[in-house]
């Protein structure tokens, strides 16, 4: 799939930035916990997930680099 640069502004980079965003809260508020219990809280569980989540979405940007990389350059004409 192909987009232009205000397309992928649009529609995909605020989804981007609420994901930053998002492991960003997660970070500072698991390093602010006093104490963790001593059952698998809900909040471990939806960690465990975004991580599953966010690991994949890493391997795709990883293999989208990897076929932008091997794109021709262009040329001055």
């Amino acid at each position: 799939m192909s987009m232009s640069l205000e397309v992928w502004d649009k529609t995909v980079k605020p989804h981007l930035e609420y994901i930053e965003a998002g492991a960003e809260m997660a970070a500072r508020h698991a390093k602010q916990l006093p104490i963790r219990p001593g059952f698998e809280s809900r909040a471990q569980y939806q960690l465990i997930e975004a991580r599953k989540i966010l690991e994949s979405a890493l391997e795709k940007v990883k293999a989208a680099e990897a076929a932008y990389d091997a794109k021709p350059l262009e040329t001055a004409a």
